[in-house]
């Protein structure tokens, strides 16, 4: 009903939104329902995505993203004014994360170069830019080759939001992602070590527990990495801290 009611456009991206995130939240989720309903809502705002991108419309959108950017590194989005109007960005920015969970590396590649040449377009940042990065830095470290990509992207990543610096929990969470995925594979791993446990009290503010609690797991990764021994009295003390959260929180 509140569908068929809805007659200006703000009224029609809250009942498709609140379709859309009814198919990723019921326990018959379908996420490619909710890419369809969101790709939807993005045409509505001027932005046409296909469904099924082929290497085409990658190729163009790989042109049309350097045109954009006039020989600029990614991280030129950091010098953008931000915003709190990110109508489009959150839609952008929910339906990448369902075309990760569906295994749709293409789409979920040309959202992100779709936002980021939106953004340019636009001339403002949005927090939802921040996470499309991230999921996208996330996307690229599962494949080795693309490590030097991975890094453009997360440096990226980290200098945006840093322009958000006064949500703690947004920055802990790029640094968790970035120094326990693409970082080390650049990086001595010792220089992770510290961000990531650092990351781990403003993740549990922010009410990110399993992020928070995630992160001793790669503390340990990066310890072990590092030839570091397994009976150093500095290990047990720092492990204790994520252990102590998961008992308390029942993770």
């Amino acid at each position: 009903d509140v569908l068929e009611n809805a007659t200006s456009l703000d009224d029609k991206f809250t009942a498709y939104f609140y379709k859309m995130k009814t198919f990723a939240e019921e326990e018959n989720r379908d996420y490619q329902k909710g890419i369809v309903v969101g790709l939807q809502i993005c045409k509505m705002y001027g932005i046409t995505i296909p469904n099924s991108p082929n290497r085409t419309d990658l190729m163009k959108e790989n042109v049309k993203l350097e045109m954009k950017l006039r020989n600029q590194p990614l991280t030129v989005l950091s010098k953008l004014p931000r915003t709190d109007d990110s109508t489009v960005f959150r839609i952008l920015n929910e339906v990448h994360q369902y075309a990760t969970f569906e295994g749709n590396n293409d789409l979920a590649t040309l959202i992100t170069k779709r936002a980021v040449r939106f953004s340019l377009k636009k001339g403002f940042l949005s927090k939802d830019m921040v996470s499309i990065l991230a999921s996208h830095v996330t996307m690229l470290n599962k494949d080795i080759s693309k490590a030097k990509l991975a890094y453009a992207y997360g440096k990226a990543a980290e200098k945006m939001s840093e322009v958000f610096g006064e949500d703690k929990g947004l920055y802990a969470e790029m640094q968790l992602v970035l120094h326990s995925g693409v970082y080390p594979l650049l990086r001595p791993h010792r220089e992770s070590m510290d961000p990531t446990i650092d990351s781990h009290r403003p993740l549990l503010n922010a009410g990110n527990i399993n992020l928070a609690i995630g992160g001793g797991i790669a503390y340990a990764h990066m310890w072990l990495c590092a030839g570091l021994p397994l009976n150093s009295p500095l290990l047990i003390p720092k492990l204790l801290l994520y252990e102590e959260a998961a008992i308390r929180l029942q993770r």
